[in-house]
């Protein structure tokens, strides 16, 4: 420090570890942490100027430390840089990346019965979304909306970034998302399975050589699958 300025700070490190990313946003750093489905490498916080700070980022970094995950308190323009200018709320959690899971890997569902009463599942399949705020759109949703689960392609598809997760509100980080190289086969081999598969039109005359029918006649008596590309 130049004299007269006051004592010497040291220098922070933003240092990244290799292989990993950063997340932003109160929603997704929080669920990241509860739920340590990623390796976990520091987390960052807005520091305070006074006062004793927002009570969620006071409550981060006791779950950060709880789970022996160091925590940084650095300026603003330190989290500007971390988050590449995109909205941050006064924290990062610099973590490793979130990937697709295998179907292979994947329970097998336990089918309903629309007779019995039961709900029948509900799956989407998300073929070729290459906009991570169109992704993260569209996971938040079918997390809302209550889908079991969701497949998407793995070429030619936006990974689950950073970005992905902050447009879900931190779905991807409590919600599988499992992909495949083969839709077509999986969706042939689903519908060997008894599975009824539907895609959707704006308009009828779109489509030629295809069943259309309008939503409100649609009829939901077995397991169904909605793919959206």
């Amino acid at each position: 420090a130049a004299k007269g300025k006051g004592p010497e700070r040291k220098a922070l490190s933003l240092g990244r570890t290799k292989g990993s990313e950063i997340l932003f946003g109160l929603a997704p750093c929080w669920l990241a942490l509860a739920q340590a489905r990623r390796a976990l490498f520091r987390l960052f916080l807005k520091e305070q100027r006074g006062g004793s700070g927002r009570p969620l980022r006071a409550e981060l970094a006791l779950q950060a430390a709880a789970r022996g995950v160091p925590v940084l308190h650095v300026p603003g323009r330190a989290l500007d840089a971390l988050s590449r200018g995109r909205p941050h709320q006064g924290v990062c959690l610099e973590a490793a990346p979130l990937p697709f899971r295998s179907l292979r890997d994947a329970e097998e569902p336990q089918r309903g019965h629309g007779e019995s009463g039961s709900r029948q599942l509900l799956w989407l399949v998300l073929e070729h979304i290459q906009d991570p705020m169109n992704l993260g759109a569209l996971l938040r949703s079918a997390y809302f909306l209550g889908v079991d689960r969701v497949v998407a392609t793995h070429s030619n598809s936006c990974p689950l970034t950073p970005i992905v997760s902050k447009a879900s509100s931190g779905v991807v980080e409590v919600f599988d998302v499992y992909s495949t190289d083969d839709l077509q086969g999986f969706l042939k081999a689903k519908r060997a399975e008894g599975w009824e598969v539907v895609g959707t039109v704006s308009r009828p005359e779109d489509v030629e050589g295809v069943p259309v029918i309008s939503c409100s006649e649609f009829r939901w008596d077995k397991p169904l699958i909605v793919v959206i590309g």
